[in-house]
């Protein structure tokens, strides 16, 4: 291996930047940013959270450190290639870095840096060839994992290399790399921009569950958990206003009296909550008799108004509430705040509070609040972030008679480093738990200062940055939490999706509320949130797309959701399952057709992708429905107003005909509906309050429905 002359290893200068040169001198600025203490390019920590406007994004991870690479060529190199990146636009199609994405840059660029001194035995632009990369390729191929565009972006350091080589004192690439191919095409992509999104899909049965259980936080057990803040704080509060020791006499006074209260009610000693924790005073905590249990001594203190001092001196009043756990037994918790009985359970939704437990059921409670707020209005994770306090906002429509209900944020995909102000329209639950939210955050901004809607919460009232950095830790943790608290072993409240529980990212609530509201508006979640109140809410007002462009994702969800029905319509022929309806014969015979064209011939694989591509003819036209789906041709729709048919590209679902429509098909899922709706007509028919005119055309209906469903049930075709 070829060893660098000792010289080369002294510092180095750039001949392009001056030590003094402000790092973010091309980047717009937070209000609150101090510029006199900008980072300088002779820096060696860099804070690049001045040029961060996302409250999730701000925090210690924007801090790039470059003493820890040890090379002062590849250090300098990286500092002129960060620099270049947040300062110069190379070019027209090319923007400058955002400060937020700065320390990713720096890690890709380190990685590739640390490959070719390993493969050269050091890191020199000279050394670099088309070879080089191709090998950096195929290494990074074999060990790394994510989508072909996650990988595109592992190779843009050596791109940029090359675009910034007039900026770099130790020299950039001196060839174009891969001949001037796009990294996404090296990569295996088409381009920068995806076509079908990659994010899975919740599953509808843990999506309900999920909203099921927040609705739960927000409107019951929130109530408990302000009520033990509020108690919390008044012991507090009664606490700092008497900060000196009291007589010996009256410590044991008050802890006899307390003894003699907790007697009366048939309370035990309160313990921590989890005894893992570290009580005060642990000699007497983890005594033998309490088998492990932590007295709660703080909370006991507090309870009886005296200083912690004061009992930790007083050996007769250590005895005593150490004899009254053996006596009285312990309670967990011990908080004096009663705790609501579930209406699901008939039981206490938890037991009772210690500090400890108040704040992680703080903490699922915001979560609660973070969940409503992202599914139900179809905001990303950074414009939830963005919200401030009073971010509701209500207006009434121009007839006076809705009222709408709309939050305000910041956009910022695609909308520059700063951002751009946009409202969503939403319901009533985003509504209330954007109050929660507040009520929750106003502790919290009392003791620091700050002035945010969504803080990280603990017990000591600080924070390392603005938002939720680790908001989907917190969500899994709540579905632990639950599962935990309300599962049982071979039932978990969240059911498992192949053998596992759901893995909870922010990115799979827009995409799951954009296909339900475009592929089944009529879903219930939860028993109380219907995806077609949510889409009409969503789009009342909206003239067009809206900034954040939830509804031309919407649109897309619905062209893919409309082929991944139709796929399913197909495969449930193959597996000779029935239609009825008057498309049935149709459409049973254009399904025979795509079979023939796919049959098994030698070396031909029939992938889903092909099958879409034969029957997107078909699915262009399908809108699944509650009684039938429709492929809807306006010529032939009997929903349709024939003067106007021209204009519509829908059908009007509200005046569709199952039974005689040219369009409607009936599958064996549309069954157990008519099944339920002919079993209520025969118990009205079995009334005697009807008249004749009424029973007979009670009657003719329930002929109708039999009749329709009847090659579903029989198995005849028609």
């Amino acid at each position: 291996m070829k060893q660098r002359p000792a010289a080369a290893l002294a510092p180095l200068a750039s001949i392009y930047r001056n030590l003094d040169d402000i790092v973010l001198a091309s980047t717009p600025l937070r209000a609150d940013a101090d510029r006199d203490g900008l980072s300088r390019f002779g820096d060696d920590l860099w804070d690049m959270n001045p040029g961060v406007f996302q409250a999730r994004a701000y925090c210690k991870m924007n801090m790039l450190d470059f003493s820890t690479i040890g090379c002062p060529v590849e250090q300098l190199t990286a500092k002129e290639y960060i620099f270049a990146s947040l300062n110069v636009r190379a070019g027209e199609r090319y923007g400058r870095l955002r400060p937020s994405s700065a320390r990713n840059a720096l890690q890709q660029l380190q990685r590739f840096m640390g490959y070719v001194r390993e493969r050269h035995g050091r890191f020199d632009t000279a050394l670099i060839d088309q070879e080089t990369i191709d090998d950096y390729r195929v290494m990074l191929l074999a060990t790394t994992s994510g989508g072909r565009r996650s990988f595109a972006r592992y190779l843009k350091p050596i791109v940029e290399l090359r675009r910034f080589a007039a900026y770099l004192t130790c020299g950039g690439l001196a060839f174009t790399p891969w001949g001037g191919r796009t990294i996404y095409r090296v990569a295996g992509c088409n381009g920068p921009k995806p076509g079908e999104n990659r994010t899975p899909r919740i599953p509808e049965p843990v999506i309900g569950a999920l909203l099921h259980w927040s609705l739960k936080y927000i409107e019951l057990y929130s109530v408990d958990i302000f009520a033990a803040r509020a108690e919390l704080t008044t012991l507090q509060a009664k606490r700092a206003a008497r900060p000196h020791l009291r007589p010996r006499t009256d410590v044991l006074a008050r802890v006899n009296a307390w003894l003699d209260e907790r007697r009366r009610s048939g309370r035990g000693v309160p313990v921590w909550e989890n005894p893992n924790r570290t009580g005060v005073a642990p000699a007497l905590s983890r005594a033998t008799p309490l088998r492990g249990e932590v007295i709660n001594l703080r909370l006991i203190t507090f309870q009886i108004d005296v200083n912690m001092q004061s009992v930790q001196e007083n050996s007769k009043a250590y005895d005593l509430i150490r004899q009254a756990a053996i006596e009285l037994g312990v309670e967990r918790g011990g908080m004096d705040t009663p705790i609501s009985i579930d209406p699901d359970t008939g039981r206490p939704w938890r037991g009772r509070f210690d500090a400890h437990s108040l704040v992680e059921e703080e903490v699922n409670l915001q979560t609660a609040a973070y969940i409503l707020c992202a599914y139900l209005s179809g905001m990303r994770d950074g414009e939830v972030q963005a919200m401030r306090p009073g971010a509701v906002a209500r207006s009434c429509s121009a007839d006076g008679m809705i009222e709408r209900l709309a939050v305000r944020s910041t956009v910022f995909k695609d909308r520059g480093t700063r951002g751009e102000a946009a409202e969503w329209i939403t319901i009533a639950p985003v509504d209330r738990a954007v109050a929660i939210a507040e009520r929750l955050a106003a502790h919290h901004r009392r003791h620091r200062g700050e002035d945010e809607l969504w803080l990280v919460l603990n017990g000591h009232n600080e924070t390392s940055g603005h938002g939720i950095p680790h908001i989907v830790a917190q969500i899994n943790r709540l579905r632990a939490t639950i599962d935990q608290r309300y599962g049982k072993p071979d039932e978990p409240v969240f059911p498992l999706v192949e053998g596992h529980p759901w893995s909870f990212t922010t990115l799979q609530f827009r995409r799951t509320l954009a296909w339900y509201i475009a592929n089944r508006p009529f879903g219930v979640v939860a028993g109380k949130i219907q995806y077609k109140h949510a889409s009409v809410a969503m789009f009342d007002g909206y003239a067009g797309s809206s900034a954040s462009g939830f509804r031309q994702e919407v649109e897309q969800e619905r062209a893919l959701g409309q082929l991944d029905d139709i796929v399913e319509h197909y495969e449930a022929h193959l597996r000779s399952k029935r239609l009825a309806g008057p498309a049935a014969l149709r459409l049973t015979q254009e399904y025979d057709r795509v079979g023939r064209e796919l049959g098994p011939f030698p070396g031909r694989i029939v992938d889903k992708g092909r099958i879409k591509a034969m029957l997107a003819h078909l699915a262009r036209t399908l809108h699944v429905g509650h009684l039938t789906d429709c492929f809807f041709d306006p010529a032939t729709a009997l929903c349709l107003d024939k003067r106007n048919m021209g204009q519509r590209v829908d059908p009007l679902l509200s005046q569709c005909a199952p039974d005689r429509c040219p369009n409607s098909c009936v599958t064996m899922r549309h069954l157990p509906v008519w099944e339920a709706s002919i079993a209520e007509t025969d118990v009205l028919l079995r009334s005697k309050r009807l008249s004749c005119v009424q029973r007979e055309a009670l009657r003719r209906d329930n002929e109708r429905k039999r009749k329709l469903i009847a090659p579903l049930k029989s198995g005849d075709a028609e």
